[in-house]
């Protein structure tokens, strides 16, 4: 039985290290094409929050879900990333 589309975007919009990782890492990026790098790597961090979530059990053990929540959450970080990319403070050059 494939996992329910309300499961992975519950996993992924509810997911703190998303959030964490996408925003930390847009707001230290200095170019706007790391924004992708950064929605890749809040993916990453996401996706390991929601395997030891069900490592530990705290949440019901489905591996199938991994994969859409990856996916889920490579979107939201890279809105994630914009927004703290967006939202920093330019450095003028010197």
């Amino acid at each position: 039985m494939p996992p329910e589309l309300k499961d992975i975007l519950i996993l992924a919009i509810m997911n703190p290290a998303t959030l964490v990782a996408g925003y930390w890492l847009g707001r230290s990026s200095d170019q706007a094409q790391k924004i992708a790098i950064a929605a890749f790597i809040a993916a990453i961090a996401g996706t390991i929050y929601v395997w030891l979530l069900m490592y530990l059990g705290f949440s019901a053990w489905r591996p199938r879900l991994i994969a859409g929540v990856f996916i889920a959450s490579a979107m939201l970080g890279a809105g994630y990333a914009g927004f703290g990319y967006w939202t920093r403070r330019f450095r003028s050059p010197r």
